[in-house]
């Protein structure tokens, strides 16, 4: 079957940019993680629009550029069925899923997902968490409605519900393939273009830990920290990553990993100077956080001190 030309459109890019990329030259494994990370995390947003997503075949078409080394996502001015979408050509003027895909065509649903992919590395960087954002109030508007999603901070975050919802369902490693390309010298940009112009947002080294979190005890078969025994006093340095007022407790990333701390008296607003600093925490070590009877393989910190090691204000080095 012969396939109509069009014209397309940028809606959308990742960039990786650097003293080492001026010339847009990237090694063949970050460029394929980056571009298979893009694919996976756009499908998945796509999925939320409608369930037909799932039964075609479809292309997701990008064009790289020099500079930096940039993916530009391009969408056609058709809707379902233009000839950018090569497997999904031949279902062109078909009605797909009356209830379900009704309206949306590709060039739309492509839109909605790489905006969608933008607010998640916006909430991600905002709230310095993966999933399970609590804090979250909705505010109606004449359009759709908004969430509003506040930081240990206090400091509000406005998102569509809709998204809001999409998040809920996340593996949590979703952006994970393109964020593990970030070095030192090489920052993640992931941009939106509207109405001409773009919207972007910057995740740089410090901040690639936030998009590779897993959950706790995930994937985890080995007995963590084996030196911190059940009872026994810790003296521990490290940096507070994150807080749950929910749980009323904080996670200190160590050695490569995030242990939970929870105080021994009060509430975790207590800590919340120290938050994204680098402390010293001291307290008693528990391996009976989740039941008395089976030993934890991750220990937890009933934590009697924290004691920061850095002025406040050093968050600013997460983004320079």
């Amino acid at each position: 079957m012969a396939v109509e030309k069009e014209q397309c459109e940028e809606i959308g890019f990742v960039r990786y940019s650097g003293q080492n990329l001026v010339n847009g030259i990237i090694d063949a494994g970050s460029a394929g993680s980056a571009l298979v990370g893009l694919d996976e995390a756009i499908r998945f947003f796509n999925r939320q629009q409608s369930p037909d997503f799932s039964n075609f075949q479809y292309d997701i078409p990008v064009q790289t550029r020099a500079g930096s080394w940039e993916a530009v996502i391009l969408a056609g001015t058709a809707a379902v069925g233009g000839a950018f979408v090569l497997g999904y050509a031949k279902k062109a003027g078909e009605k797909l899923a009356e209830n379900d895909f009704k309206d949306i065509g590709l060039k739309h649903a492509l839109k909605k997902s790489v905006d969608a992919l933008q607010y998640l590395a916006k909430l991600i960087k905002h709230t310095r968490r993966s999933r399970g954002w609590e804090q979250v109030r909705i505010e109606p508007t004449l359009g759709s409605e908004t969430a509003l999603v506040a930081n240990n901070q206090g400091v509000e975050l406005q998102i569509p519900v809709e998204y809001l919802r999409w998040y809920q369902q996340v593996p949590p490693r979703l952006l994970a393939r393109m964020t593990s390309v970030i070095r030192t010298d090489r920052v993640l940009t992931i941009g939106v273009i509207k109405l001409g112009a773009s919207e972007e947002v910057t995740i740089v080294e410090e901040e690639k830990f936030l998009f590779d979190q897993i959950q706790e005890d995930e994937f985890e078969e080995d007995f963590l920290f084996p030196e911190l025994n059940h009872g026994a006093e810790a003296y521990i340095e490290g940096r507070l990553i994150r807080g749950s007022q929910a749980s009323n407790s904080v996670g200190l990333e160590y050695m490569g990993h995030v242990i939970n701390c929870v105080p021994a008296h009060g509430s975790i607003r207590q800590y919340k100077a120290a938050l994204f600093l680098r402390c010293r925490v001291e307290g008693r070590v528990t391996r009976h956080a989740k039941s008395r009877f089976v030993t934890d393989r991750r220990p937890t910190i009933i934590v009697d001190r924290v004691i920061p090691l850095e002025a406040d204000g050093q968050f600013g080095l997460f983004t320079d």
